[in-house]
């Protein structure tokens, strides 16, 4: 048997990680167990159990959606989020494949989207080009969509960095944070629900950000070209 120290939870040897309703009950209970108690390790857990079945999925949807993204990037995206998401006031969740399915699901129609009001305004912008006597590049176009798709991945891969620096935030900066602009409540309302001085609330944001905003730059620091010196 495989167990979280110091958690009620126990993954028989014998799991089946195609099994969705052994999935469902032990990634409910890993779910529940990180976000009361912020253990990484529930998370690594839960991530590694469920990762073939969270690829299927994603792999379903585009399909069903007929988009051209890479499922792996739907799978990054919806674990980031719920990585990042530390309110300990959720209710355990009974079916995590049916939230992930519905949660992949709409994040893929949300890229679709904006996939096709990029589109749009291609379109646009090649009739303007045309009625100006601008002939078609065919090289450029192939560009500007290959762009596209690098602006994509590279939007995944830094939400991904953003929410492990996120997560590596004491507790309080980070409830701060996530009430403040995630949620949009006003400082008081933040203070009467995080249970803080009102005259703090201001000082707390502005130093979680000061926090956040480092550790993202010395994540990226290492990847300075030499020579380079920020502004």
């Amino acid at each position: 048997m495989a167990a979280l120290r110091g958690a009620d939870i126990v993954v028989p040897d014998e799991f089946d990680p195609q099994d969705d309703s052994q999935i469902d009950a032990v990634a409910g209970q890993l779910l529940h167990h990180f976000r009361q108690h912020d253990d990484r390790d529930a998370f690594t857990l839960l991530y590694e159990l469920c990762q073939d079945r969270l690829s299927e999925i994603a792999r379903r949807v585009t399909r069903q959606l007929g988009m051209a993204v890479d499922p792996e990037d739907l799978v990054a995206g919806y674990m980031a989020r719920l990585f990042v998401d530390v309110r300990k006031d959720h209710d355990r969740v009974r079916r995590f494949l049916g939230l992930s399915y519905t949660a992949l699901r709409n994040d893929g129609l949300n890229q679709l989207r904006l996939l096709r009001r990029a589109h749009a305004r291609h379109q646009v912008f090649d009739r303007w080009r045309r009625d100006a006597g601008e002939p078609r590049d065919p090289a450029r176009e192939v560009d500007d969509r290959e762009q596209e798709r690098e602006l994509e991945r590279l939007g995944t891969v830094f939400v991904s960095i953003v929410s492990v620096c996120f997560h590596r935030l004491p507790e309080r900066d980070r409830r701060v944070l996530l009430a403040r602009e995630v949620d949009g409540l006003p400082y008081e309302q933040i203070a009467r629900q995080l249970e803080l001085p009102s005259n703090q609330v201001g000082m707390i944001l502005k130093r979680a950000r000061t926090r956040l905003s480092q550790a993202i730059a010395a994540t990226f620091a290492p990847f300075d070209r030499p020579g380079e010196t920020g502004s």
